[in-house]
């Protein structure tokens, strides 16, 4: 339990990749606050899950993109746990695949606010915090798209992608002299049950096959792993790094995609058309 006695925050921790995140710290001894931007049975579940553990954890509601609720989740985390040793900012939102052309400015908006914003402010809440302590951890969680252009959807999402690395990388720099860590963890797909009621067996076996040469999408707890290993000491000369976790996704060694996008954008184009 090599997190013992530490306390987490990880943002949008109801289900999904943060709820994988949530557990796995929990079972390596932090404090847990599980977050999301109302409280409900799922936020509710991972707390349950944990003190059934034997951990301790709490819910705290929070609007990542609101400065004032971000501020009221620091404040509260240091009230019931009395410090802030790791941060997870995992709440985000992904988009559509849709033409730049016809992309909305509110949802350029909406995606950015979440995903760059939030990551900013919640950073922004605890660096004070982490600094009085003299140390801390900082685990942006990213995806493939922090690394390279993504497919699978549009524009507004790489590039929020692409700007929470630039704000790992800026981070990393400023808190160094703090000893306070920032890196960002890269998933490529994941297995979720979002993702399973969204998609088709067939579905995701074709794109396992085209796009992951280990043969099979990343599990929540193996990003919980990778996030425990970067909030411990094991990992104190780690910082600034965007880490992939995508079973070889980002080798380019599955099959030949550039037909693949070329017929999605085709399709776009198309349907671009169809609106005129």
């Amino acid at each position: 339990m090599e997190l013992k006695g530490k306390t987490a925050i990880v943002t949008g921790s109801g289900r999904g990749i943060g709820e994988g995140i949530a557990l796995v710290l929990a079972r390596e001894g932090a404090n847990v606050v599980v977050n999301t931007r109302a409280i409900t049975k799922d936020t509710e579940g991972v707390v349950k899950k944990i003190e059934a553990m034997g951990g301790r954890a709490i819910a705290v509601a929070a609007d990542v993109s609101k400065k004032a609720e971000v501020a009221a989740m620091a404040a509260a985390t240091v009230k019931h746990f009395g410090a802030i040793d790791i941060l997870v900012n995992n709440a985000g939102i992904e988009s559509h695949p849709v033409l730049t052309m016809d992309l909305s400015e509110e949802a350029w908006d909406r995606v950015f606010n979440v995903n760059l914003k939030g990551t900013f402010l919640c950073c922004q809440a605890v660096i004070p915090q982490m600094m009085k302590q003299g140390k801390g951890r900082i685990v942006n969680i990213g995806s493939t798209a922090s690394i390279r252009m993504t497919f699978f959807g549009s524009v507004e999402y790489t590039a929020s992608k692409h700007g929470q690395a630039g704000l790992t990388q800026h981070l990393a720099w400023e808190l160094a002299d703090s000893n306070i860590t920032v890196n960002t963890v890269c998933p490529g797909g994941v297995q979720t049950p979002l993702m399973e009621a969204g998609t088709t067996p067939e579905y995701r076996a074709m794109t396992i096959k085209r796009l992951v040469p280990l043969g099979r999408f990343t599990t929540i707890e193996e990003i919980g792993e990778v996030v425990s290993f970067l909030a411990s000491d094991r990992a104190a000369m780690i910082t600034g790094q965007m880490i992939a976790v995508d079973g070889g996704l980002l080798t380019g060694f599955g099959e030949d995609l550039r037909a693949v996008v070329r017929k999605r954008m085709e399709d776009l184009k198309v349907a671009h058309e169809a609106k005129k």
